[in-house]
């Protein structure tokens, strides 16, 4: 980025000159070349937050004090960015299997497959770490998956697998590439992700697609249950419906009833088809389809099944896609990708230590005074304890027993819920053994997340039981249920690159410069410290040429300098239909309902037709 040899194109009569010129000058122009050094590693570094060369010029002009001091032009930055791209070049593919080879050789329990087509072109990818195995260990009893686009400069679709941790929020399991949404692309991912976690989950999440639809009875056995995301299924209904239908109360209803969190079978069933002969919807093809897959997709037919929080949630997997596209866009190069990606897990899994932390060292108020309060505080993740809290809260506010029935060894406690709030109005059953302290309510809250509802809380209050039952204590709500990983003590053996080396000495400059700032002598000294050993380093290195480019970024990528190909890029990604998919049938339903309804320039009303289609034009 700054000129290599002050003296290039100089006229010296003698060696000692141009010997006396570079004494001069040299060892400031050396100083620069290395301070752009560090400018590329910041550029290196933010560009794994998918900050972009120009941005991340105006970033450093800001932190630097002024564009003088930066030590290399916007231009520059750019130039970087497009020699980091030509090194990479065709060895995209190579150096993504190199650095995956090496943290399986370094990190405990690393697993990364892949394989390629007839013409030696990566078709899939697939990897998992240590810490996503033991998360999938304790969170894996459902878990989601879900097709992103626009991640990649190939177009290969990335396929998160996901699921909900302790604290209600998403964790990533293990995560794959795809050339193409086949059935055996998908069939190859499937049964990598099985052979890699060893146990089956209980619940599978996806979207419609016919390919997955058809693998996954292939893959695993009988006892998966797949189902379909509700949110997507009601992100189309403005589609369907049309603009007109749309302004109606159809939507409403419809989202009312297959949110309904009390929904049983027989009122789901009696419920659509008082929509469908409502509004006259048994004509749109597309809503029969609907009705004959309920069993699919609609909460009531899943009464028996832990599904732990990941599919009653609106946007669970829209969410983990806006999050990993945060930091990915379509000029990435995979090694780029692999990078970013592990970016967004040091952020998810910061996110989760530092939950884990306040679950631990925070102790929340007893809001009821109960003894069983205080046990819910001690076994469960703050989160969990707050739903628990307000469940125990409400069983003393909103719940009442208007008849108990002893039947022999149990006990019959028929509930009344008055909560309007939150639309639980209503009339439940609650069985009750006070012989083995076994409860079960006709909500089946217990069954399906794994947490006790009002209703049993009450019954426990009114039956004397003080301390929480061991059997209802869902181990994956607690605050231990995830080990501490040996990561970062193995991570410590592998080989230390420049980069991190560099990113440790800036921390520690900063650090040292924060704590003495109160005191103005002490700050003086530490930089006549500093001043002696820039010096002497200056001293030391005169005759040293700085690192080149391809140098520097075949140092941070973190692999060897090899010439030859073994596995080709792919060329284009191969998707059901069209090699354009770029956008997703919910993502036009969404965009279409954000446009509205727009006036008819012939018959001047509201309605889904222009003035050249208007109906009035031929008349």
């Amino acid at each position: 980025m700054v000129e290599e040899k002050p003296y290039k194109g100089q006229q010296f009569a003698s060696f000692e000159g141009a010997l006396a010129y570079y004494k001069e000058y040299g060892r400031k122009c050396r100083f620069e070349i290395r301070k752009a050094t560090k400018e590329k590693q910041l550029l290196h570094d933010v560009s794994g937050i998918n900050v972009r060369p120009v941005r991340a010029f105006k970033v450093m002009k800001q932190t630097h004090g002024g564009y003088e001091n930066v030590g290399a032009s916007e231009v520059e930055c750019k130039n970087f960015k497009r020699d980091f791209s030509s090194i990479i070049g065709e060895r995209d593919v190579d150096l993504v299997l190199e650095k995956l080879s090496k943290k399986r050789e370094y990190l405990p329990d690393y697993t990364f497959e892949y394989y390629e087509d007839e013409h030696d072109m990566l078709s899939g990818l697939f990897w998992a770490d240590e810490e996503g195995k033991m998360n999938y260990m304790a969170f894996g009893d459902a878990v989601g998956f879900d097709a992103t686009y626009r991640t990649n400069k190939y177009m290969m679709v990335f396929v998160p697998f996901t699921g909900i941790d302790n604290h209600k929020k998403c964790v990533t399991f293990a995560a794959g590439l795809l050339c193409s949404e086949s059935k055996e692309a998908y069939q190859w991912l499937l049964t990598c992700f099985k052979n890699t976690f060893g146990t089956e989950p209980k619940i599978l999440m996806t979207d419609q697609d016919p390919a997955v639809k058809e693998v996954i009875p292939e893959v695993f056995s009988e006892a998966v249950r797949h189902r379909y995301y509700m949110w997507y299924i009601s992100q189309k209904f403005t589609k369907k419906l049309g603009t007109q239908l749309s302004k109606t109360d159809v939507l409403n209803r419809l989202n009312d009833l297959i949110w309904a969190e009390r929904l049983t079978p027989y009122k789901f069933e009696k419920g659509w088809q008082s929509i469908m002969d409502d509004y006259d919807l048994h004509t749109i093809s597309w809503f029969t389809d609907m009705y004959e897959a309920h069993s699919s997709w609609i909460p009531a037919y899943f009464k028996d099944y832990h599904y732990s929080g990941l599919m009653r949630t609106t946007s669970r997997s829209e969410g983990e896609n806006r999050f990993f596209g945060s930091l990915t866009n379509t000029d990435m190069h995979l090694i780029e990708f692999i990078s970013n990606f592990e970016t967004a897990m040091e952020s998810q899994r910061h996110v989760q230590r530092k939950n884990d932390h306040l679950s631990r060292y925070t102790t929340p108020d007893n809001i009821s005074k109960l003894v069983i309060e205080d046990d819910a505080m001690k076994i469960f993740t703050r989160s969990i304890f707050f739903d628990t809290q307000r469940e125990i809260q409400s069983s003393i506010i909103t719940c009442y027993s208007f008849k108990v029935e002893d039947m022999g060894d149990k006990t019959k406690f028929s509930i009344k819920d008055t909560d309007t709030d939150l639309k639980r109005v209503g009339e439940y059953e609650v069985m009750f053994m006070i012989s083995n302290t076994t409860i079960r309510c006709s909500c089946s809250k217990f069954e399906t997340t794994g947490k006790l509802c009002r209703h049993c809380f009450y019954v426990l209050r009114m039956s004397g039981v003080e301390h929480f039952i061991a059997n209802y204590i869902s181990t994956r709500w607690r605050k231990d249920v995830v080990p501490r990983s040996c990561s970062d003590i193995i991570k410590s053996k592998a080989p230390d690159g420049i980069q991190k080396i560099v990113r440790e000495k800036h921390v520690s400059v900063d650090h040292y410069v924060d704590r003495l700032s109160s005191s103005l002598e002490k700050l003086r000294l530490y930089r006549e410290k500093q001043n002696y050993l820039k010096k002497y380093v200056d001293e030391d290195t005169i005759g040293e040429d700085p690192m080149t480019n391809k140098d520097f970024i075949e140092t941070v990528i973190g692999v060897g300098k090899r010439n030859d190909i073994k596995v080709r890029i792919p060329e284009g990604i191969r998707t059901k239909g069209s090699k354009k998919r770029l956008i997703s049938e919910k993502e036009k339903a969404i965009l279409n309902a954000k446009k509205g309804s727009r006036r008819c320039g012939g018959c001047g009303e509201f309605v889904d037709h222009n003035a050249r289609t208007c109906p009035n034009r031929a008349k």
